[in-house]
């Protein structure tokens, strides 16, 4: 129980910064560009699905060939 509330006090505290104070936590410069190729149309999510799966499947494929 102890490691419970250890491990959700700093969830809670930084949520509650996000929240009052979301300055500070804003995306870097750098983030802001792939940030505009997502929209929030269900269509973002059906063409960006495929193009996670690939790149994980990618990136698994040496560990599945070598073994």
């Amino acid at each position: 129980m102890l490691f419970g509330l250890v491990a959700t006090a700093p969830a809670v505290g930084l949520a509650a910064v996000a929240v009052t104070r979301p300055k500070p936590l804003a995306a870097p410069g750098w983030a802001l560009s792939p940030r505009r190729l997502r929209s929030g149309h269900i269509g973002d999510y059906v063409a960006w699905l495929p193009v996670g799966a690939g790149l994980l499947g990618a990136l698994a494929l040496p560990g599945i060939l070598t073994s």
